[in-house]
């Protein structure tokens, strides 16, 4: 009794003499078995249409929302722009944009948003010192007034020194719902979301919260894909906080990414949650792959012109709805106390 065995030389495992990788017959398979040569050209055209449709309609809707359906690239040498009130460029991971229309919505909104939430300070501690009569506080409050007068706002362009991958939202998802199964990341994250359910306090940013903490209730290999881009998608919008927890989660999430080769991920809460609604905000966590290229101190009148711009088109969509409640509530205020209503109720709502 004796086994014996032919094999074909240069042959490998999962590789046929008489058919492609994808299962369809090549010329020599079309003769042996007798298929003609139209008929395998429409398998083969069928077979890859097949296995690409998805990711033509996800890059379709990509490209159409804005939201991140498929994993995105961003060449090298592509500028970002950032608003901040330092000129320097810190080292770690930051908010920034590529879109020009971005770029001065931010200009006008988040730079006055600056200056007003210094002034505001100020004005809050000034109150304080004035009733209390405390040293203590009158120290502070001439510190916060000599900040606030000060204030210069800059503009920051950086730019890619190679090319940044950004990834899908299923696939971002998955990595943190992987991550989940490490009892520390999920303790920081339920933390984190918490922290940030508490500061953010915009009906939508609050359902996604909710959302959120009642998937975290359940065993992470029991989620459904819905229930990961929530989670997901709330640490996204809890990337803003810093304290101890919050940046250890940051820290691991971040590690995980760039293990997969990820260097940027969309910011869905300017994308969708804030009231900024920009086209394509970015959060780039792997500062190695930028480099700065200028600071430019802003013009406050283009700064005020750029907010008077795009604060009319924010009001005119998401506010307008409430206006009858703001005219009631000032209606038996004096002209100060509605001032400082307004730049109160501005400074939340650009959070």
């Amino acid at each position: 009794m004796e086994l014996y065995h032919h094999g074909i030389k240069g042959q490998k495992w999962g590789v046929r003499r008489y058919q492609y990788a994808d299962g369809t017959y090549t010329p020599a398979g079309r003769k042996r078995y007798g298929v003609s040569q139209n008929a395998s050209r429409m398998e083969r055209m069928a077979s890859t249409m097949e296995m690409r449709v998805k990711d033509c309609v996800n890059t379709a809707r990509t490209q159409v929302t804005g939201r991140q359906y498929v994993d995105g690239y961003l060449k090298k040498g592509t500028t970002f722009s950032r608003i901040q009130t330092s000129k320097d460029f810190e080292n770690f991971a930051f908010y920034a944009t590529y879109k020009k229309a971005d770029s001065d919505k931010y200009m006008g909104l988040f730079g006055k948003n600056l200056m007003t939430r210094a002034n505001y300070d100020a004005k809050q501690a000034e109150k304080q010192a004035n009733a209390s009569g405390s040293e203590a506080d009158l120290v502070t409050a001439t510190a916060l007034r000599d900040k606030a007068n000060s204030m210069k706002v800059y503009q920051l362009k950086l730019e890619t020194v190679k090319k940044l991958k950004v990834p899908s939202d299923e696939n971002a998802s998955d990595i943190t719902a992987r991550l989940l199964k490490e009892k520390e990341f999920k303790q920081n994250l339920e933390a984190s979301i918490a922290d940030s359910k508490e500061k953010m306090r915009r009906p939508t940013q609050q359902v996604l919260f909710k959302q959120a903490e009642n998937a975290l209730k359940k065993d992470p290999t029991t989620l459904t894909a819905s229930e990961k881009v929530a989670i997901y998608k709330a640490l996204n919008l809890s990337l803003t906080n810093h304290n101890a927890q919050e940046v250890a989660a940051q820290s691991r999430f971040y590690a995980e990414l760039s293990k997969k080769g990820y260097n940027a991920l969309l910011d869905y809460n300017d994308k969708d949650y804030s009231s900024y609604h920009a086209k394509r905000p970015m959060i780039v966590f792997d500062t190695d792959s930028v480099r700065l290229q200028s600071v430019t101190e802003t013009n406050p009148k283009v700064v005020d012109k750029l907010y008077m711009r795009y604060n009319a088109e924010r009001i005119a969509k998401e506010v307008g709805a409430n206006t009858i409640g703001y005219v009631s509530k000032l209606g038996n205020k004096t002209v100060s106390e509605c001032s400082a209503y307004m730049e109160r109720k501005m400074s939340d709502y650009l959070s």
